[in-house]
């Protein structure tokens, strides 16, 4: 298809989980400054600011034929938009590349899965389909 068309759909960031990373933390920073463990403060504030920037690095980016999974620059999955068969809504809190628990889970090949959290839901659906219109979808009714 010679057109093509690339498209990206950062993901949903869902302020709940965020702000439960994010007191987490906080507590173990309150005691590590009240322990006056300057180092222990900077490592653990480096690696808050590392999952928050992950949280905000995660992007699903479609073309005519790939849907591709984006987290930061080191982690990259390529999956055939052919080889999607099933979208179904979820809030399975399973270890993901999803920044919010509004998830879909995409299922493809014969046995494969992944669970996002595109924030724009219905064009990142509908553009899928308008590549596969095959694809089957489980939604609940929509809240918008």
């Amino acid at each position: 298809m010679g057109n093509e068309i690339k498209k990206v759909y950062p993901s949903k960031v869902g302020l709940g989980l965020l702000a439960i990373v994010v007191v987490g933390f906080g507590v173990g920073l309150y005691y590590t400054v009240a322990q006056a463990q300057w180092l222990h403060l900077v490592i653990q504030a480096f690696i808050l600011i590392l999952v928050v920037l992950l949280f905000y690095s995660i992007s699903y980016e479609i073309d005519d034929k790939t849907l591709v999974v984006k987290i930061f620059f080191w982690f990259k999955k390529q999956i055939p938009i052919e080889s999607i068969t099933h979208i179904s809504e979820t809030y399975n809190p399973i270890s993901s590349p999803a920044a919010s628990l509004d998830r879909l889970e995409i299922l493809y090949g014969k046995y494969n899965s992944i669970i996002i959290s595109p924030k724009d839901r219905k064009g990142f659906i509908a553009h899928l389909k308008s590549i596969n219109p095959d694809l089957e979808l489980k939604l609940r009714k929509s809240k918008n």
